[in-house]
């Protein structure tokens, strides 16, 4: 049963659209020329580029030509600047938004978002794992998650914030702990310098999911 499993899960994967992330050189750092294009452990590759002098932010405004009523859509997404942008936040014109996210960062990108705008409940139905959303709904659901991410705001943001500045270093360590789960762990050196020390991913429906922040 097990090698029909696995066998099935290597066709998928080869039948899978390959995924590409990219990701800026960090000219601050002293690796900046280690960065260099890989493979994650989950397939997705890294593609780095010279960051460009622009705006920054989480997420960058695309211009999208004027749709009919039936397809107007508002996009956010992620772009290298050589093609059009990956639609990772969409924001519907019933009022409805829609989140994707297909890689850590994208998730984490999606949830420094919601904290800082106070906006829980597209990622609460969208980017937790069927898993940790039915352990948050036997908590209280939706509004225990915001509160929780209310109160710990600070410590959340610090850790997202250092854990994605990290990405670019040997801050972070990236490992594969299970066929769909990743989890990005600061190293020991910063142990205690935060409340918060790991957080973890899922490949779900698709797309990439948060377990949980450890």
């Amino acid at each position: 049963m097990k090698r029909t499993a696995l066998a099935l899960a290597i066709m998928a994967a080869a039948c899978a659209s390959e995924r590409v992330e990219y990701r800026y050189r960090n000219p601050l750092s002293d690796r900046a020329k280690d960065e260099v294009d890989h493979t994650l452990p989950d397939g997705t590759r890294v593609v780095y580029r010279d960051r460009r002098p622009v705006a920054e932010g989480a997420f960058a405004q695309t211009e999208v030509a004027a749709p009919t009523d039936a397809q107007s859509t508002q996009h956010v997404g992620a772009t290298d600047g050589s093609g059009p942008a990956l639609e990772l936040r969409i924001e519907h014109p019933d009022g409805s938004i829609e989140l994707r996210a297909f890689s850590p960062s994208q998730v984490i990108a999606h949830l420094q978002h919601a904290i800082r705008n106070r906006e829980y409940p597209p990622f609460y139905t969208q980017m937790l794992t069927k898993e940790a959303r039915k352990e948050w709904d036997a908590r209280g659901g939706e509004a225990a998650f915001a509160t929780w991410m209310d109160e710990q705001r600070n410590a959340v943001m610090e850790f997202l914030n250092r854990t994605s500045y990290g990405m670019f270093s040997s801050d972070v360590i990236t490992r594969a702990t299970g066929p769909r789960t990743i989890e990005l762990k600061l190293t020991p050196q910063l142990h205690g310098q935060f409340k918060f020390e790991a957080i973890e991913f899922e490949r779900q429906q698709g797309g990439m999911k948060l377990r949980g922040l450890r």
